[in-house]
């Protein structure tokens, strides 16, 4: 039998009002109560409204028509970007086609701590498109009870549907380009987290023949939560340009090349005569303003975007299908910030 509101306020021990209160999003609640009546509701595996009628892994025979897109802990500088538009454009395109309504949910752990969202907690959804990444192991938990797609996601791709962009080919794609136009010392400037693309990065280098040496892979911890300040590259340059045989290109996403332009800059270097710069990323509102423009790779997001609503509205069709991993090549487009030697 299905659990009942009554069975978490025992569970709990606490009144069944303090339930109804954590059920209806009500404020003021005191903070070991609601972590006490979501754990109980966790651990009777409570299924509130239309969710109560699914099946363990969240799919219901009786649809509600709406999914939701949850944007998780996702940095200023991302958020405002054009391509996390494109992605949102592409989720809704698909599923206005599809008859289905989509909410867009904000979610940070910083602020909201393992307070569920609302939206999981109603189960007026069928399914939910994530996008960026979550360590909260109860929110974790509460995310697992639908069926769901992670686009484009931080760090290891779950073990779920996942629609992604194929940076380690896309990467290879520059460095190929480059080397196409007589390049063969090519710098590489990023975070060090950049794990997919560095590897394309490397492997482009030695299948091509290009120039190997550590001292083009330029990496660095930097903390991109401060969008108040100029990012600085500087130091990038700098050591970039201490080496006996300065690079002819570089590679970067377009958040940093945009600082990359700036460094060169201040040390008297023009792009691209002095040196050729190549974006990833293709935000076009930074890639057509800096002079010169910025050749970039389109990541393809409004495609993705799509990709991922039907990808989740075929789950919820077919929940038991194995899971999908799809993973989108980008493109290069052209501009004015790369020569041919």
């Amino acid at each position: 039998m299905a659990a009942t509101v009554v069975d978490i306020a025992k569970k709990a021990a606490v009144s069944v009002g303090t339930v109804s209160r954590v059920l209806n999003h009500q404020p003021n609640i005191d903070v070991a109560l609601k972590q006490r009546v979501l754990g109980a509701m966790e651990q009777l595996d409570y299924r509130p409204r239309r969710l109560a009628r699914g099946t363990k892994d969240g799919s219901s025979k009786k649809q509600t028509g709406q999914i939701a897109m949850m944007l998780i802990n996702l940095p200023d500088h991302v958020a405002h970007t054009a391509y996390m538009m494109q992605y949102i454009h592409g989720v809704q395109q698909e599923t206005a086609a599809a008859g289905r309504k989509c909410l867009f949910v904000t979610w940070n752990e910083e602020s909201d701590g393992d307070a569920i969202p609302p939206v999981l907690l109603d189960g007026e959804i069928d399914g939910i498109i994530v996008k960026h990444f979550l360590h909260s192991e109860i929110v974790q938990q509460w995310l697992n009870r639908y069926p769901r797609v992670f686009l484009n996601p931080a760090g290891a791709s779950p073990d779920c549907d996942c629609v992604m962009v194929d940076y380690e080919e896309g990467i290879r794609d520059c460095v190929a380009y480059l080397a196409s136009l007589g390049h063969r010392r090519i710098a590489f400037v990023g975070l060090p987290h950049f794990h997919t693309k560095l590897l394309g990065y490397r492997r482009a280098v030695k299948e091509l023949g290009l120039d190997v040496d550590e001292g083009l892979i330029q990496t660095r911890d930097i903390s991109l939560e401060d969008t108040s300040q100029e990012l600085d590259l500087n130091w990038a340059i700098e050591n970039l340009w201490s080496l006996s045989e300065p690079p002819t290109a570089i590679l970067s996403n377009d958040y940093f090349c945009g600082a990359i332009y700036h460094a060169l800059a201040e040390r008297g270097l023009k792009v691209p005569d002095d040196v050729s710069i190549i974006g990833y990323d293709n935000e076009t509102s930074l890639c057509e303003a800096i002079r010169p423009k910025l050749t970039s790779v389109d990541i393809k997001a409004v495609e993705l975007g799509k990709i991922a609503a039907k990808q989740l509205l075929d789950r919820i069709q077919n929940p038991q299908e194995s899971y999908r991993k799809i993973s989108i090549r980008g493109k290069i487009v052209e501009r004015e910030s790369v020569r041919k030697l």
